[in-house]
């Protein structure tokens, strides 16, 4: 099914499996796991691999994307003069440059090549005398990946805040930070912030969190969780434009100011049509803005953070100058959106859904879906 045209209704009917073009099999060795999350597309000797951060093996792992094998991994020191331990997110910026986290703290990372070999260890010196800037809450994961320019690392940041009990969170919390990578230091962006209709507000800790992508023209594109609206910056982080990429399905947000108990939280964020992901497909010149859509809430139900998995979700299609092209609507329980990945052949939807009663933990199957057509 999905949504046409501007319009912000669901308005027509189609079949998403008319986009569908094809299918692809990761298999998968009794080194990994089937949950890829951290992982990016890029390019070894001109041919383009899936690279995944393998954390069970604390491994770099390459994955071709015609047969779905594994061609070679490296193996990331956990110990020695070089180590990098607790492993968590990661940049492949080319075969040369791959930078592989360590979490919360960034307390040492590496840069490697494609066979493995160290190039430099970072470890960072934060240009603050604030004791809360000292502890660096990185993502680095698909859906708030790490980008590197000119020399600098650009890190998106969660939180250790309480978005749920803090009605003045939103203007104390600072979503994105700068690692120059020369001088080892890390500096927040202080004039981001998160939008004015966030202000005043409590919200699920989910609903702080926003995706970025950075798109052919040098500009950071940021898709807010709980915001109907689309936010181009450019390298600085100056707000340049902001346009509506609402879904058909939403009914806006409801405002809560008072502290929110975590069965409220979870019936907000079951309940709410929201946007987990924001993805640019740079072969197409197109953006994937994916909405997780509201379903009744079920105090009844065994509820967790994976919960919002049961959810149907639509990716809403816009192109170059972000209008709405189409609105397409895809079943909760089988896809996991935060495993969705762009590269040459379309959009790469994992059926990895922890509630997939298909779901075999010995493979990845990818169901690939090409937009070019609208």
């Amino acid at each position: 099914m999905a949504c046409s045209g501007n319009r912000d209704e669901a308005t027509e009917s189609i079949d998403s499996q008319a986009y569908l073009k094809d299918s692809l099999i990761l298999k998968i060795d009794d080194k990994s796991r089937y949950d890829f999350n951290y992982f990016e597309i890029g390019r070894i000797d001109g041919r383009e691999k899936l690279v995944v951060l393998n954390q069970i093996n604390s491994s770099i792992d390459f994955y071709n994307l015609q047969d779905g094998n594994i061609e070679d991994r490296f193996d990331v020191s956990q110990d020695g003069p070089t180590p990098v331990r607790n492993i968590q997110g990661m940049h492949f910026y080319n075969q040369d440059s791959i930078f592989v986290f360590t979490s919360f703290l960034l307390s040492k990372f590496g840069l490697f090549d494609k066979n493995g070999k160290v190039r430099s260890l970072h470890r960072p010196i934060i240009e603050s005398d604030n004791p809360r800037d000292k502890v660096i809450n990185q993502a680095s994961n698909p859906t708030m990946p790490t980008v590197f320019s000119n020399g600098k690392l650009f890190f998106s940041q969660l939180t250790l805040g309480n978005p749920a009990g803090n009605p003045k969170f939103s203007e104390s919390h600072y979503p994105e930070f700068i690692y120059y990578l020369e001088k080892d230091s890390a500096v927040q962006v202080q004039h981001l912030k998160m939008p004015a209709d966030f202000l005043g507000s409590t919200m699920p800790l989910s609903f702080s969190f926003h995706s970025k992508a950075l798109n052919n023209s040098n500009e950071f594109v940021i898709s807010w969780f709980a915001s109907d609206s689309l936010y181009v910056f450019d390298m600085d982080f100056n707000l340049k434009s902001v346009y509506l990429g609402k879904s058909g399905l939403s009914k806006g947000f409801e405002k809560t100011t008072y502290p929110l108990s975590q069965e409220e939280s979870d019936r907000l964020t079951i309940s709410q049509t929201h946007y987990p992901r924001l993805i640019y497909d740079s072969y197409r010149r197109l953006y994937y803005r994916f909405a997780y859509i509201g379903r009744p809430y079920d105090p009844n139900e065994l509820i967790d953070y994976k919960s919002t998995q049961k959810n149907p979700f639509s990716i809403i299609v816009l192109d170059e100058e972000f209008s709405k092209l189409e609105e397409v609507i895809f079943p909760g329980s089988v896809y996991n959106l935060y495993h969705a990945f762009v590269a040459e052949s379309g959009l790469y939807l994992p059926m990895t859904n922890i509630f997939y009663v298909n779901l075999n933990e010995d493979e990845v199957k990818y169901e690939i879906f090409d937009f070019s057509s609208l």
